[in-house]
């Protein structure tokens, strides 16, 4: 569910061309001039560290333990103390580490004042070197040969648009990190909802959105290679073989390229060699135990709140509004919090881990579709392994360093744009996201005419507003009563600052535009909005912003009206998960 697509060099007879934005003149359809240009193309791959590898060999990159930098288990993790002081992370000088940001590759910023503000990540050493009980070194991260198979994670895309794919993303590097298995990156493929590239294709991958490379290199405990990687060095070899008959199967035709092809008999040969478990996000909470060897514990902790053993009624997740349970709360009650009306615990133990070699996650359009936040599925006994889990999502699944380029001009010529016809003005800005087209077709309560969306946002954003407006709307004629009172920006105004960059940035560039806007107004049941939203909670850590300890987001609001203020108070996780994010996904994430 996303707002790509939107803008096309040609209109219909109903369409109109967005006005123009010039910061030299006071005139709306002057064009906008860029002090911002770049001679290199902006969404060439950077030359990484050396130290950051591709994968070599059958088994990922190789981690070297013999000079103390190694990983850490976990009770070594756990044990491991952080000077955080008031939750304050110790940052570490690594060229493996992902940075604040580098825009010089990309046509600027060049002034680290006008790109800081976007950076809400952090890196954090004893994060980097965290790994799962049952992550296996000798296995999953050596070079040499071992008498144990290495354990792979294999996925498929989800066939819908970009921000559900990033959601069964998240999921799953999680779950790979969780589970001690090498994770296998699905083929390129076209994606469902998007604008094509600069080249016409809409095939995607995720080493196009984030920077995998570095993410390989810098955490222990993670190793992340390609299909192509996969069957070169595992299935064409004959090392996976028939259930039923024992003998080596091979991939169709032995092929190991399948990007941008049909899918279907790949993945039906994958299904041959792998276990796909039915986990059903609807029905359970899957949990991972604090040590490997030792679960039993909560199916029996499932069983107590099942049979209100402790006198509580079953929990509902209502209980927990404006009280959120501490992220260091003991097991069960961090539990209790996340249920939301699901009556079965899900477990992933040893005795899976040490039988399948190959897990297989699969994206059909049912039940066990993983298409929610990972924080609403995803559980973890102990509680510095949940909250380093949140952070990796934050600190390292971030949009690569071109999309954030592009936003931070962005951001900075509607600032100066903004302080140049309100000279009172500190360069605030609002936002709103507004999702039409097919999506009012599937929910259709969020279908809303203009005068509607007027009347939902002008108490919390002031007439005469400059307001970024991101839609899938393509008749902007519709936006004509809005104008009327305020100061509407497109994408469309951007002009030459958009020639030459992948415009399927434009999007996830709009994304990080509007969660640093004053007031956030998006649409609920929108993947796109409630990312924003997510953005906008990270901030609010980082910066400190009035709510943050609670969770609460104080001017991020969702249209129709009955969900305006749903971010305005803590609220535990509840279905349906993906129409919103949550504060658990921020709040307190970096306790220690």
């Amino acid at each position: 569910l996303n707002s790509f697509g939107k803008f096309s060099s040609q209109t219909s007879n109903s369409d109109v061309q967005p006005a123009t934005l010039n910061l030299h003149s006071s005139h709306p359809g002057g064009s906008m001039q860029s002090s911002f240009h770049s001679n290199s193309d902006p969404y060439q791959q950077t030359q990484k560290s050396s130290q950051q590898q591709t994968f070599q060999g059958l088994r990922g990159k190789s981690i070297d333990t013999s000079s103390g930098s190694g990983h850490l288990s976990s009770d070594q993790f756990f044990n491991t103390k952080n000077s955080m002081g008031n939750h304050q992370s110790n940052t570490i000088a690594d060229e493996e580490m992902r940075p604040g940001l580098q825009c010089a590759s990309y046509g600027g910023p060049h002034s680290e004042e006008e790109y800081s503000e976007l950076v809400y990540w952090q890196n954090i050493a004893s994060d980097a070197t965290f790994t799962s009980p049952y992550y296996n070194p000798q296995v999953q991260g050596s070079q040499v040969a071992s008498p144990h198979r290495t354990k792979y994670l294999l996925f498929e895309m989800d066939r819908s648009g970009w921000n559900n794919i990033r959601l069964g993303f998240e999921n799953m590097v999680l779950l790979a990190h969780s589970m001690g298995r090498t994770l296998v990156l699905p083929p390129k493929r076209q994606i469902t909802h998007g604008m094509p590239d600069i080249h016409g294709s809409k095939t995607i991958s995720f080493d196009d959105i984030y920077d995998i490379k570095t993410i390989n290199a810098k955490q222990n405990g993670l190793n992340i290679i390609s299909m192509e990687d996969f069957l070169k060095h595992e299935a064409v070899n004959g090392n996976f073989h028939s259930k039923a008959t024992g003998t080596a199967i091979y991939p169709p035709n032995n092929r190991v390229d399948w990007n941008n092809q049909n899918l279907d008999p790949l993945w039906s040969y994958i299904s041959t060699i792998s276990r796909t478990f039915n986990w059903s996000p609807g029905q359970c909470v899957l949990a991972f135990p604090a040590k490997g060897n030792d679960d039993q514990h909560l199916f029996s902790m499932m069983a107590d709140v099942l049979i209100e053993k402790d006198g509580r009624p079953y929990p509902n997740y209502s209980e927990f509004q404006g009280k959120p349970v501490n992220v260091d709360g003991p097991t069960i009650e961090r539990f209790r919090e996340v249920l939301a009306g699901r009556r079965k615990i899900c477990l992933y133990d040893s005795k899976m881990h040490a039988e399948n070699d190959v897990v297989h996650i699969k994206a059909e359009e049912n039940e066990h579709r993983l298409i929610l936040p990972f924080y609403a599925f995803l559980f973890w006994e102990d509680w510095r392994q949940q909250l380093f889990a949140f952070r990796f999502v934050r600190d390292n699944l971030v949009y690569n360093d071109a999309i954030l380029c592009l936003a931070a001009r962005m951001v900075n010529t509607i600032r100066d744009y903004v302080r140049q016809h309100s000279p009172e003005n500190d360069g605030s800005y609002d936002a709103i996201h507004i999702r039409r087209r097919d999506f009012q077709s599937q929910f259709t309560s969020t279908k809303m005419s203009a005068d509607a969306i007027l009347a939902g946002i002008q108490d919390e954003i002031h007439p005469g507003s400059t307001i970024y407006v991101t839609t899938d709307e393509r008749d902007l004629t519709f936006f004509e009563p809005l104008r009327e009172v305020y100061d509407l920006k497109f994408i469309g105004d951007f002009g030459d600052m958009l020639k030459g960059v992948n415009p399927q940035y434009f999007g996830l560039a709009e994304q990080i535009i509007s969660s640093r806007s004053r007031v956030f107004f998006g649409t609920y049941y929108s993947t796109f909005s409630a990312y924003i939203v997510r953005l906008r909670g990270y901030y609010s850590v980082k910066e400190n912003q009035p709510g943050s300890m609670s969770g609460a987001l104080q001017n991020t609001y969702y249209l129709p009206a009955q969900w305006k203020k749903d971010m305005s108070i803590y609220q535990a996780v509840h279905a349906p998960f993906f129409a919103r994010e949550f504060p658990i996904a921020w709040r307190d994430i970096d306790k220690f």
